[in-house]
């Protein structure tokens, strides 16, 4: 295309539960805009979109893989997203860069577990929806029941487009309702063919259900309908296409990926009844408010919605453009750091392909490479406006392992693979705990880890093993006592003095640490005072019990006694330190674990399966909260508990479960548990 506008621009993103068949229906889609000879399949580990050396070996999509190709002098971009819950991070940025969604549904398995929060997520970003019933030439198919799941499941309106045509029970093509056709597959192209007799009754009823769906939300339209009058192919078209725009109907098509039946009509109703990136609903993501033009004549502006990072290409921002136009050397701001940098080349991705362009315009998907400043969410504009767009939402990683290095892989080396790989995964955390000394990786589950893992051994050569952390366990004390400490040492020539007397009592949970002096008449002078803090401060790392950090306690100290000549700060430190330890065993110590206050989001139906699942973790339940349909169930648990919470959770609901966590407070370890924790560590 010579001239490409923002009305020429159609951006679809694929989502679904895995398994779906949105790897194989990129794959046909770009066989049938020619864009590859020949078809690849997921069995033989060669399709465009599962390009990646994990992806092959699984099977599965791990990344967004990102396309775009012309049909019917329309530029299309499509995003084949991962269908497995520990990679939804995937699916909230391909949805932030798309005006539509396609979800997938598997016609032998109807809706599964991830597909309810795939749709829910895009609905949330305000897109045209549409979906495609994979599979029914499989002999356990069932196009009408998937239809009633469906609609029992959610409250869309849902508007039939093209239906499966059977004949003597074995599939053979699909029917589109809006212009009257029956398509089959002959030979590996799409061929169209009167509708056969004996399926003009049912497909007299499927179009009148879809023209009173269409209809009924146009008063025009349903006046001439309701008079009588013939309402053109032409007329349908148009309102369905607005009300599809508007988020008011979804499309519903028939097809098989695998057997290449109904995809290239399936992308030309694409073409007439979804709406360009001229109609995205942009202006709800900006900051400041205000409407966006994506058109070349306003001011530029793109938020960076995805980052890959590959130790051969280095850091990859893909980014999506909302208004105006992006050329090669302009000059870009962004906000989020407040920096100023030009932009050197522009690509356009085809699965593993850059393809280097000159400039960029609005609706286009494009990305910048070897840009270290830049961001997953980061806005970028022209300097001369100040659109600036939210930051996307990720869901927070429950799941937690410790890093440790296998034989022969250096440390460092390690930590800085891992915290690379982060910067492309912004549901994969990496954090040192400088209580238990260790490398803490936070992310989705198993499989995330375990892609993580073979990413790093294949990108990075770098391999590693996961255990469950340790728990950063806290001391303290239930009584106050006065403890007196005399640090005198003599070996000729100046010796060492400082005495202190001093009170250690205990504190309510989370005061931390306090420390107060009440010297009278110089019996310590100032100078050394803050010595004496410092000598407990330093002891307070190391508790008497299992060598944990003490906390929760008050130190006054009131009394005792100084020298001229060998009182130093090093002599108060070092008497303040043993003072210190020495109370720790009168104080009647205890160890203190960590609580989390959790969040579990459920079906109804699992509500005493959860309750139950707490009480046998030591957790206290307190409290439930209905939310549309599921029930939000408040807790208190140990950490100690949770560690595999998020694989736990996923088999006690079928994966029909969620949760989020976060840090309450430190409480008493029961005094079995201490005893086995006290023992280990002795």
């Amino acid at each position: 295309m010579s001239k490409i506008t923002s009305k020429d621009i159609r951006n679809f993103c694929f989502i679904s539960h895995g398994g779906a068949g949105k790897s194989t229906l990129t794959e046909m889609l770009l066989y049938n805009a020619g864009v590859i000879d020949t078809p690849g399949s997921v069995d033989q580990k060669n399709t465009q979109s599962d390009f990646r050396a994990v992806e092959k070996e699984h099977k599965h999509s791990v990344n967004n893989s990102y396309f775009n190709f012309e049909w019917h002098n329309k530029l299309f971009h499509f995003i084949d997203t991962p269908g497995y819950a520990d990679f939804r991070s995937e699916v909230i940025s391909a949805l932030r860069m798309v005006e539509s969604a396609v979800l997938l549904v598997d016609a032998t398995a109807g809706i599964e577990v991830n597909t309810g929060y795939v749709w829910k997520l895009a609905k949330q970003n305000d897109l045209a929806k549409a979906v495609f019933i994979n599979k029914i030439d499989k002999e356990e198919a069932d196009f009408d029941k998937t239809i009633e799941e469906l609609r029992s499941t959610y409250d869309d309106s849902f508007a039939i487009v093209t239906i499966p045509y059977y004949k003597e029970g074995q599939f053979e093509g699909i029917i589109d309702l809006l212009d009257e056709k029956l398509y089959k597959n002959i030979e590996g192209e799409c061929k169209a063919f009167p509708i056969p007799e004996s399926e003009k009754d049912r497909v007299e009823d499927y179009e009148l259900k879809l023209t009173e769906e269409i209809v009924e939300l146009k008063e025009d339209l349903m006046i001439k309908y309701l008079d009588g009058e013939k309402i053109t192919i032409k007329e349908l078209t148009k309102a369905f296409e607005e009300e599809v725009a508007a988020e008011e109907l979804v499309p519903v098509f028939a097809g098989s990926a695998l057997a290449n039946c109904g995809v290239a009509k399936f992308l030309d109703d694409l073409t007439k009844i979804f709406p360009s990136a001229a109609e995205v609903h942009s202006n709800h993501l900006v900051k400041t408010g205000e409407v966006l033009k994506p058109n070349p004549k306003s001011k530029f502006s793109a938020q960076v919605c995805k980052t890959m990072v590959d130790p051969y290409i280095g850091k990859l921002s893909i980014f999506r453009v909302f208004s105006g136009k992006l050329t090669r050397d302009d000059l870009i701001e962004i906000p989020n750091i407040d920096e100023k940098i030009k932009v050197t080349k522009l690509y356009k991705l085809n699965g593993d392909q850059q393809t280097t362009v000159d400039d960029l315009t609005a609706g286009e998907i494009g990305a910048v490479a070897k840009l270290e400043e830049l961001e997953t969410s980061f806005t970028i504009r022209n300097p001369e406006t100040d659109i600036y767009y939210h930051e996307l939402e990720f869901p927070e990683p429950m799941y937690a392992r410790a890093a440790y290095p296998t034989e022969g892989i250096d440390e460092e080396k390690m930590a800085a693979t891992l915290h690379r790989y982060s910067d492309s995964d912004p549901t994969f955390k990496v954090d040192y705990n400088k209580v238990t000394k260790e490398l803490i990786l936070a992310g989705m589950g198993t499989i995330h880890f375990k892609m993580v893992k073979e990413e790093c051994q294949q990108k990075y050569d770098v391999d590693f093993i996961c255990q469950e952390p340790k728990v950063a366990y806290r001391e303290t004390i239930r009584r106050k006592v006065d403890v007196e400490e005399k640090y005198k040492k003599q070996s000729g020539g100046r010796g060492q003095y400082g005495h202190v007397i001093m009170s250690i009592e205990p504190l309510a949970r989370g005061k931390e640490f306090e420390f107060e002096e009440e010297i009278f008449g110089g019996a310590i002078p100032n100078q050394y005072i803050p010595a004496v803090e410092k000598g407990i401060i330093d002891a307070k790392k190391e508790g008497s019990l299992a060598g944990y950090p003490v906390v929760d306690f008050k130190v006054v100290l009131y009394d005792g006694s100084y020298h001229d000549v060998d009182s130093s700060e090093m002599a108060f430190k070092i008497a303040a330190s043993k003072a210190f330890r020495k109370a720790l065993t009168k104080a009647k110590p205890i160890l203190l674990e960590p609580i989390m206050s959790v969040k579990v989001t459920v079906p109804q139906e699992f509500l005493g399966d959860i309750m139950g699942d707490f009480n046998s973790r030591r957790g206290r339940i307190e409290g439930m909260v209905p939310d549309s349909g599921l029930q939000i169930i408040k807790a208190k648990v140990p950490e100690s508990e949770m560690f595999n919470y998020a694989v736990e959770l996923k088999a006690l609901t079928g994966g029909y479960g969620s949760f989020t966590m976060e840090f309450s407070n430190y409480d008493k370890v029961p005094k079995d548990i201490s005893e086995k924790i006290i023992a280990e560590n002795e």
